[in-house]
């Protein structure tokens, strides 16, 4: 239907230029205008192709629009890089620039700075799926490439059966609804009503997030980057002086000494009242074994045994 009107358009605007009638200029570049254009552009190039920029012209508002992103494949794509950068600074500036240029952003960061070693940053990017191929070029230029992975994923049945589950539900809620406007029965029965439509709800809010995030995915392509500095080992400083060596060594000598002390006297103060406790249950026992023994002993020798 919208891609007649725009042929119908298109063939008014040939017989005004050729009769001199002037065209409003406001009317021209209406978003309705806009998006006829950019249907009869399709139309003339034989199809609607996925994340086109026709496609992305057209209104959000259109029905015919929101058809048309329905029947393209969706596909959700990733993509990993990974690159050496000469000067990583230069490149870490470079691609705040390349994220602000293709409208991106980072959905996550980290940059290691360790000393005496490369300095590496990976990033997990989101881009337009209509930018994607501009902004690898741009991300490529960064540094030398060592690899790269690109996949993609179509979504578009999971996407088809979770938008007519959400229609169902949707549909469900409603008649829940009217039910419960309609009901004059017993509380129990209003309650269980109430309850129901309080499940559906929540199914309808869990599909309806689903749906962001699967949009998400396609509207916007991730790509997981990983820069490493191009890294020049430098020479190591001299080794101390004799001197400052054996000063070193004296002082880890003596703070050896000191944790050793320290140590004993912490053994003596956690183990010396279970050590004086054991002591004093058998000293009684051991007294009485040893007079015993002296006994006998002095009997022995009594008797010349």
């Amino acid at each position: 239907m919208a891609a007649k009107e725009a042929s119908r358009i298109a063939r008014a605007r040939s017989e005004e230029a050729a009769r001199g009638i002037s065209v409003d200029t406001a009317s021209v570049n209406s978003p309705n205008t806009r998006g006829l254009d950019a249907l009869s552009k399709l139309e003339n190039a034989g199809g609607y192709a996925p994340g086109s920029a026709q496609l992305s012209a057209l209104p959000a508002s259109w029905p015919e629009a929101k058809e048309l992103r329905l029947a393209a494949p969706m596909i959700a794509r990733n993509v990993s890089l990974s690159l050496f950068a000469k000067d990583f600074d230069s490149s870490r500036t470079s691609l705040d620039a390349i994220l602000a240029r293709h409208s991106g952003y980072a959905a996550g960061l980290n940059v290691a700075t360790p000393q005496g070693a490369a300095r590496t940053l990976q990033a997990s990017l989101r881009i337009p799926a209509a930018q994607l191929a501009a902004a690898l070029g741009e991300l490529k230029a960064l540094g030398r490439l060592e690899a790269e992975t690109q996949n993609g994923e179509e979504v578009t049945q999971q996407h088809a059966d979770l938008v007519a589950r959400l229609k169902n539900s949707r549909e469900t809620e409603k008649r829940l609804q009217d039910v419960l406007r309609t009901r004059t029965g017993k509380v129990k029965d209003v309650l269980e009503v109430e309850q129901e439509i309080a499940r559906v709800r929540g199914e309808i809010e869990q599909m309806e997030a689903e749906q962001k995030t699967l949009e998400h995915r396609v509207d916007f392509s991730t790509i997981d980057l990983k820069l490493t500095e191009d890294y020049k080992a430098q020479l190591t400083s001299p080794a101390p002086s004799i001197g400052m060596q054996l000063r070193n060594a004296t002082i880890n000598g003596f703070r050896s000494a000191a944790e050793g002390v320290l140590g004993a006297v912490l053994f003596i103060a956690e183990s010396g009242p279970t050590f004086l406790l054991w002591l004093a249950i058998l000293f009684l026992p051991a007294r009485m074994l040893w007079r015993r023994y002296q006994r006998v002993y002095a009997l022995s020798s009594s008797l010349g045994v």
